[in-house]
């Protein structure tokens, strides 16, 4: 087959990917299928000129450069849930295979997922970039304590994780656990007895049970803890 311009390809490559990802039933989800759907957006591009590179901009090396600098917050907000695992991936794997080769434990970093789930999906509900994504948070989680890196995994879906990814966490905060098996999960995981994850179940707003050998010295014991409220913190520390 000959094409006779640059549109043309572009409608032929769009067509056969939609065709293929249909035919073979791909993972609607998935990066493949979501590489196949975008295919017919390259006509935009045609005869276009090349844009210049936004200023102020931050791709992964970028933002890998700010953690191993002066940077003591970073806070990484995208809508798009393909997108953020591939930062997640690219980005923990930088920091983490620079560490490595310069064996380097400074600045010490603490990596952060919010809504756990999305990173870190039990291996039988991932597929696709999110298998990729929970292999690789895992990775810097076993691994990364040697060099400096720390991980914090927050979720309410408790019982969607990676329970590998969850028994390589030391310091555990418990809120209300309604649901029996997720109690079950969370027993079974960090050693902590029926009993007392049933007790989560009268926490009042800020009450947690923490489970820490590092923390608290007392090894399986959890204890009842109380947090102040964060927002009346600040709003005291910005009055004075």
């Amino acid at each position: 087959m000959i094409f006779t311009g640059d549109s043309k390809f572009v409608d032929f490559l769009s067509g056969t990917a939609l065709k293929t990802v249909d035919k073979y039933k791909i993972w609607k989800s998935g990066s493949l299928y979501a590489w196949a759907e975008t295919r017919g957006t390259l006509k935009e591009k045609l005869g276009q000129p090349e844009e210049p590179e936004a200023e102020g901009g931050y791709d992964t090396k970028a933002i890998a450069d700010l953690i191993e600098g002066e940077g003591r917050l970073i806070c990484l907000s995208i809508v798009d849930p393909n997108l953020i695992k591939s930062i997640a991936i690219d980005l923990s794997k930088a920091v983490l295979m620079s560490r490595k080769k310069e064996f380097n434990v400074e600045p010490l970093v603490l990596f952060v997922f919010d809504e756990t789930q999305e990173f870190v999906p039990a291996y039988d509900k991932a597929k696709g970039i999110e298998k990729d994504c929970t292999v690789q948070v895992e990775t810097l989680l076993r691994q990364g304590r040697k060099y400096g890196l720390g991980g914090c995994l927050a979720t309410q879906r408790i019982a969607y994780l990676n329970t590998n990814a969850l028994q390589q966490l030391h310091t555990y905060f418990v809120g209300p656990l309604p649901r029996p098996y997720d109690r079950s999960l969370v027993s079974n995981t960090f050693t902590i007895d029926q009993g007392i994850l049933e007790k989560t179940l009268e926490f009042a707003p800020g009450e947690w049970l923490l489970s820490s050998y590092i923390a608290t010295g007392m090894e399986n014991v959890p204890i009842f803890i109380k947090a102040d409220n964060a927002e009346t913190e600040i709003r005291q520390f910005l009055r004075t």
